[in-house]
């Protein structure tokens, strides 16, 4: 008899291998850290690093003129959007400001 946990892990783990799912979770743990810190707090080159990184990192990753708005977005506001509707505000410390 499989746990519910059980079954919610094979679910997550087909769809990322483990080694983009370590590459996601330690960019959005670096990306925490710096905004924690306050390190590029307004940085207009910070944040359109991160602002890239978050897009590429979104569930189904936007492609072409999705990026371009996806990246537009999260320059004004911090939060990418993908074109699925997920979204990741990791970016709004950095931006914020700048």
């Amino acid at each position: 008899m499989e746990h519910r946990f059980d079954v919610l892990a094979k679910s997550v783990s087909s769809a990322v291998s483990r080694r983009e799912a370590i590459w996601r979770l330690g960019s959005g743990l670096a990306v925490g850290a710096l905004a924690l810190l306050g390190i590029g707090a307004g940085d207009p080159a910070n944040c359109a690093w991160c602002c890239t990184t978050a897009c590429r990192n979104l569930d189904p990753p936007p492609r072409g003129h999705e990026m371009a708005v996806c990246i537009t977005e999260c320059l004004e506001t911090g939060i990418a959007t993908g074109p699925g509707g997920e979204s990741s505000a990791a970016c709004e410390a950095l931006c914020v400001g700048s």
